[in-house]
């Protein structure tokens, strides 16, 4: 089943892509740093454990298409590493104590989400000069590639495919048909990590990337 939707879900990025090169205006590549967190809610209970924040690679590969005076379409194929690091390795709810919560902490311990992300977003740039700011709108679609964790309660159930919004800004310094820049991305999800109650595990990303861009048409 997971092969099956990992092929549809490439079925689908070729068709886009054959897309965007039918009118391609750009294409490059970026890479950097990532800064993942994930928020953890018990259902009902309403208790939210406390995380630290855990740091990746990411790469991307990205073609622009459909480009006007300041807005164009641009779609990006990214790896990203997601995740959080908990010292909490059990919560307990003493239901005959007005439900009160008991939280058992252990040794710190790390889980991370590899994911494959498609997004086509639009771009709108501004400025007439060399230097050209750019802000980044879409949604997104992560694919999990792998999990990964060290605790003794791992995940049995993760969402193989999570929607979410990419919102973007950079800085790009444009060279006769090349163009340098620096981006900034943040990464929201529209549903869980988990698959089901009580325990919903959400994904936020910061990511920071250097790119280069080749200019195939003004």
């Amino acid at each position: 089943m997971k092969r099956s939707l990992v092929t549809i879900a490439i079925m689908m990025l070729a068709g886009l892509l054959a897309l965007y090169s039918q009118f391609p205006s750009s294409f490059g590549v970026k890479a950097g740093i990532s800064v993942a967190d994930q928020t953890y809610t018990l259902t009902p209970i309403d208790y939210n454990l406390e995380t630290k924040a855990v740091m990746g690679p990411t790469f991307s590969l990205f073609v622009e298409a459909f480009r006007g005076n300041h807005f164009s379409f641009q779609a990006d194929l990214s790896y990203f590493l997601k995740g959080s690091k908990s010292n909490t390795q059990s919560v307990t709810v003493d239901h005959m104590n007005n439900d009160q919560i008991i939280v058992n902490e252990g040794d710190m311990s790390t889980s991370t989400f590899t994911y494959l992300s498609i997004a086509p977003m639009a771009r709108y740039r501004m400025g007439q000069g060399s230097w050209k700011p750019y802000f980044l709108l879409g949604p997104r679609l992560d694919i999990l590639l792998k999990y990964k964790s060290d605790s003794e309660y791992t995940l049995d159930d993760q969402n193989q495919f999570i929607p979410g919004l990419t919102f973007g800004a950079g800085l790009e310094y444009k060279l006769q048909r090349m163009g340098l820049f620096a981006e900034l991305q943040y990464q929201g999800d529209l549903i869980p990590v988990s698959g089901a109650d009580p325990l919903l595990i959400n994904n936020h990303l910061i990511s920071f990337t250097l790119g280069v861009r080749r200019l195939v048409s003004e």
